[in-house]
């Protein structure tokens, strides 16, 4: 009897649709085992890479133009205001406001900065932001000076674009500051 049970125990166990559970069950173990492996030689290689790799402090965080700007700036607002170069719009803009597509609204701020935010200096709250000529823009959706005064506009956060590397004087800065002044009393 014990023969007939454990020949009937065989059979029963290898039966087609128990081969193919026990093949499938085997496959997803084998590939969740290689995933997992695979995930961990990933890791330890970009470790690697990344204990090799090295750096060296730039020599200048600003030049030229910029740097121009930048101890204008200081000159002119740095009694009152905080002056903090290279900020990212994500940093200023809220982009979930209302019942818009929050993706989407952030695709168009994503990696686009300003160069200058000016920051009251009581709560570092932004006051303005301030933009330079650059022969890039416009090549990206959302990195056109004029989108990027729309988007500052939506956020009611006044936006100076000073267009030209020769228009980094102090009369011209002063001048695009009280035109940004004055469109926006007028709003």
């Amino acid at each position: 009897m014990s023969m007939e049970l454990s020949g009937d125990f065989f059979e029963n166990l290898f039966t087609p649709d128990k081969i193919y559970i026990t093949i499938a069950v085997i496959a997803t173990l084998a590939f969740f085992f290689v995933s997992v492996l695979a995930g961990v030689t990933i890791r330890r290689r970009q470790r690697q890479v990344m204990s090799n790799t090295k750096y060296r402090p730039r020599k200048r965080l600003m030049d030229g133009a910029e740097k121009k700007c930048f101890q204008l700036l200081i000159e002119l607002f740095g009694d009152k205001f905080y002056v903090i170069p290279q900020v990212e719009l994500l940093a200023l803009l809220n982009y979930r406001v209302g019942t818009q597509d929050y993706r989407q609204a952030r695709g168009f701020i994503e990696n686009k900065t300003v160069d200058f935010v000016l920051c009251n200096k009581r709560d570092v709250r932004p006051i303005c932001a301030v933009k330079l000529y650059d022969p890039k823009a416009g090549q990206e959706l959302g990195s056109d000076p004029e989108d990027m005064e729309r988007f500052f506009r939506s956020a009611h956060l006044p936006f100076v674009y000073l267009p030209k590397k020769q228009s980094i004087t102090r009369k011209n800065v002063i001048d695009e500051f009280s035109r940004v002044i004055y469109e926006i009393s007028k709003s």
